[in-house]
């Protein structure tokens, strides 16, 4: 399964989310700062995300720093939610398997 979001900020440039099976691929084109390319695991992030100003954080379930950081309701509110909903599903699916749970 993948999906995808992409916000767009007049000031700080272009991000690119996608989820695929067990990683997100985040590539952020900034106008003001280096352009980056990584992979974030999904069984790292805790899947209650933080909202600060405008903005909503995945943090890691091990160092407490944010890990993914989404523009809160860009592109628009519906494909924003249903993109945070399946990043929050996907994390506990994750770390359930990774920890040998069962959902």
């Amino acid at each position: 399964m993948t999906r995808k979001l992409v916000q767009k900020h007049i000031l700080y440039g272009k991000r690119e989310f996608e989820l695929r099976d067990n990683i997100i691929k985040i590539k952020v084109n900034s106008l003001l700062d280096e352009n980056k390319d990584f992979e974030v695991e999904l069984a790292m992030i805790n899947p209650e995300p933080i909202i600060t100003k405008s903005r909503m954080e995945f943090h890691s379930r091990v160092k407490c720093r944010p890990l993914i950081s989404l523009y809160l309701n860009k592109p628009n509110p519906k494909e924003f939610n249903e993109f945070v909903a399946a990043i929050k599903s996907k994390a506990q699916e994750e770390f359930n398997s990774f920890a040998g749970l069962k959902n």
